[in-house]
């Protein structure tokens, strides 16, 4: 009777208006969750969509946008307010919200860290805060939320460790806390989550072993907890784990063997991802009956032994064995591949960076027509590319590079109409480039490098419009670079031709590739000028065309490659000035120009300032500079009017000496008497040989001082001498310019200038104007240059001139 008196005070006083409400306990009402949402929208800083705009005293709070309210008593009890682009902190007075069972605020921009008093929400089933800026630690606090099932803090900025306090929470299904900074062990009193179902910490920075526990875990079927530091053995519990759909922890420090029988008890298994360890011993045999099995990665280990049978993988969509120690010995050694011609769904296979040996059989025709990516470089097999390859009609890469592979690539790789990669270099094939690359109108990159191709490179692939990269180096092709490939819009990454044996001009539409980033022609027989187009590859980073025959001077243009670090054309043949230009090229980091013909004055300021980064040795008429790079300093500046004078009165002049060569020669050919003494000179007129020049010492040492003993003939052209050489050589000599210019040639030159500014460049150049009309004169009209090849050879004298 006591009792029922006490519990009927209790009571009356509970509801007395006096002694009631804030007299007491703290008690949560739905005036107090409007305020909570007040609260929360206050510290909000940005809402780009004015989702909480409604959030106001106009309309009811279980009318708010994300807001859910339970109907007889009209609390909230969920806030969804996931993807809205909200920014701001996330307020304690959330803990306030009695009755939430559900709190997703998932991919939006929240910061600072999560208030404690969320652990206050003992009704909280779901927590998903993913994908924010939340930092500091996981709240131990979260622990008091019993019936937690659900638990999402990924990709923020959480650090410290992971409460063991967690491992309380008995109804927790779902733990995600991949990408952030945790550090420390995964708690042990993990194994204790009984209904846990998937564990997911990959991409922290975890360490210790994996718990012991997690193996009788017996609804776990996800274990993710890759890109970590977990070392030691895996728990031989785990292998027992019939329940376990998904293992991966990839790029971790695990050891030890995998159990032979492990695959025959992990019935359910259908991923399995342990790529980047430490594991050792052979992949377990019974891999070959795990029918259930889709995704296997065991790459970047020490596996070794062999490839067990693997011919019951009828769900196998990927498998990585590459990066082990993998060997093939035996007359059993390679059946590995045949097995998987029951694997009708396989689309990436990868045996890479083993020790593979032999042949590779035709069955390699018999994998699935579902297989996208094949790839078995780095290893040592032998033999040739088998052709029944272009069976696999879905393949967009092949690997084979870096094997010992010989013969010629087979014709039918053009046949497969998805091919996008094609790696075949570091062998030895041989033979041509098939034409029916060109036929690849997917493919992106090839690499051929290293090998011994000859012949031409295809026009062909100048059809491959989505082309991106093409690698030809250090092979033995020749012929000239075909300009189709200038025409691709795609051409975006490289363009590698270095070593080999191509010839001719590179032709101006070079400048059509203006996302290029990469260009190395060097280490070939490339000759004329450099494009004066090269300025339009506007995305050039690297540019190397050293090691050729290059001519002309270096082009100004080249100051437009606004972003270029590397520029070498070293050894080549080019004359001029350095253009100042360069100076401009604020990115470039390394120049080479030496073992050319270069001169004038070398620029001081950009790269040219860093001595360490530019190179200019043997281009002996260059001066000035940093005193680092070492170079003789050039005429004092007070002469350089005189000097442009000279210049000015030069350039007009070999224009009237190109013309009167011409003139004068042609007409002595078709005029000349036919003088049997003349026999061998005249062989050596019409012979395609260069001309050598002669100083006019030699001329003259040579005609005896032009003596009357060795004269020939008088024209109306001038008089013609026999020369005769220190090595026996003759000659016929035309004395032409003593008769039909106003003196000799310096004479024409203000004798003031001539002694001060004369400089050697400009006997070179009255050198080369005299083979420019010797070449002219030629008899045979195929040996005479045409007109583009004498236009350039008068730019090489401007050139020249002009320094």
């Amino acid at each position: 009777m006591a009792a029922k008196t006490i519990i009927l005070i209790l009571i009356c006083l509970a509801f007395h208006p006096l002694l009631g409400g804030s007299q007491g306990l703290p008690r949560f009402n739905n005036n107090t969750d409007q305020e909570s949402l007040l609260v929360f929208k206050s510290l909000i800083t940005r809402d780009p969509l004015g989702v909480l705009e409604a959030w106001n005293l106009t309309s009811p709070f279980c009318n708010w946008t994300g807001v859910t309210c339970n109907v007889t008593k009209q609390r909230v009890t969920s806030i969804d307010l996931e993807n809205l682009g909200l920014e701001g902190s996330i307020a304690p007075h959330l803990g306030n919200l009695s009755f939430l069972n559900y709190l997703n605020l998932q991919n939006n921009t929240f910061f600072g860290s999560i208030p404690q008093e969320i652990g206050q929400l003992f009704r909280l089933r779901t927590l998903v805060l993913g994908s924010n800026r939340i930092q500091g630690t996981i709240p131990a606090s979260l622990s008091l939320c019993s019936r937690l099932s659900y638990l999402d803090l990924s990709v923020n900025r959480f650090q410290g460790t992971i409460p063991s306090e967690l491992g309380a929470l008995s109804e927790l299904q779902v733990v995600t806390f991949m990408e952030n900074f945790l550090t420390g062990h995964i708690p042990s009193s993990f194994g204790n989550l009984s209904s846990l179902s998937n564990l997911i910490l990959m991409s922290n920075s975890l360490e210790g072993p994996l718990p012991e526990g997690l193996g009788r875990l017996p609804f776990l079927i996800n274990i993710q907890i890759g890109l970590n530091n977990i070392s030691g053995e895996i728990p031989p519990s785990l292998f027992n784990s019939s329940s376990l759909i998904v293992f991966a922890m990839v790029a971790n420090r695990l050891t030890g063997t995998l159990p032979p029988d492990m695959f025959t008890n992990l019935t359910s298994l259908t991923t399995l991802f342990l790529g980047g360890n430490l594991l050792s011993g052979r992949i377990p045999p019974s891999i070959g009956n795990s029918s259930s099995l889709t995704r296997v990665d065991l790459s970047n280990n020490s596996f070794s032994g062999q490839i067990p049978w693997l011919g019951n993988l009828p769900n196998i969509q990927v498998l990585s064995l590459q990066y082990n120690q993998l060997v093939s010995d035996g007359p059993s050694g390679m059946d590995f591949l045949t097995s998987l011609a029951n694997s009708t769904q396989l689309q990436l296979f990868s045996v890479a960076g083993n020790q593979l040996t032999g042949t590779l059989s035709p069955c390699i025709g018999n994998l699935s027509k579902q297989l996208s990516l094949l790839v078995m470089n780095n290893n040592f097999f032998n033999g040739s590319l088998p052709g029944v390859i272009s069976n696999l009609v879905n393949l967009t890469l092949i690997a084979f590079e870096h094997n010992s592979l010989t013969g010629t690539i087979p014709p039918s790789i053009g046949t497969l109409p998805n091919l996008q990669y094609i790696f075949l270099h570091g062998n030895r094939f041989s033979g041509t480039i098939p034409e029916s690359l060109g036929n690849l109108t997917f493919l992106a990159e090839v690499h051929l490098s290293n090998n011994l191709l000859e012949g031409t490179i295809p026009s062909s692939l100048g059809n491959c419009q989505r082309l991106q990269l093409l690698d030809l180096s250090v092979n033995l092709l020749n012929g000239t670079i075909p300009r189709d490939i200038f025409g691709i819009p795609s051409f975006s990454k490289v363009l590698n031709l270095s070593f080999n044996s191509l010839t001719g001009f590179v032709p101006s539409e070079i400048g059509g590739l203006n996302m290029i980033q990469a260009m190395d022609l060097s280490s070939n027989k490339l000759s004329g000028d450099i494009p004066f187009t090269i300025g339009d590859c506007s995305s050039l980073l690297y540019l190397d065309m050293s090691r050729n025959f290059f001519l002309g001077p270096i082009p100004n243009s080249l100051d437009k490659l606004k972003g270029v670090e590397y520029i070498d054309l070293s050894s080549n043949n080019l004359t001029g000035n350095i253009p100042a230009s360069l100076e401009s090229l604020r990115f470039l980091q390394f120049l080479n120009l030496s073992r050319n013909q270069l001169s004038g004055e070398v620029p001081k300021a950009g790269i040219f300032g860093n001595s360490t980064a530019v190179f200019l040795s043997e281009n002996l008429k260059l001066c000035g500079g940093v005193p680092e790079l070492g170079l003789s300093k050039c005429n004092s500046p007070g002469k350089k009017s005189g000097g442009s004078r000279l210049r000015i009165v030069l350039i007009a002049s070999f224009a009237s000496v190109a013309f009167i060569i011409a003139s004068v020669l042609v007409f002595w050919f078709v005029n000349r008497k036919k003088d049997p003494g003349l026999g061998q000179v005249e062989e050596e007129v019409d012979s395609p040989e260069i001309y050598p020049m002669f100083r006019q010492h030699d001329l003259k040492r040579a005609t005896g001082n032009f003596s009357s003993e060795y004269l020939i003939g008088e024209g109306s052209f001038g008089s013609v001498y026999k020369g005769v050489f220190s090595d026996g050589s003759m000659a016929a000599i035309k004395k032409w310019v003593s008769m039909h210019l106003p003196g000799n040639f310096r004479d024409i030159v203000d004798h003031e200038l001539k002694q001060n500014e004369w400089q050697p460049a400009y006997d070179d150049g009255i050198g080369r104007m005299l083979k420019i009309g010797l070449m002219c004169a030629r008899k045979s009209p195929e040996l005479r240059p045409n007109m583009r090849e004498v236009s350039v050879m008068i730019k090489n004298v401007n050139a020249i001139l002009s320094q």
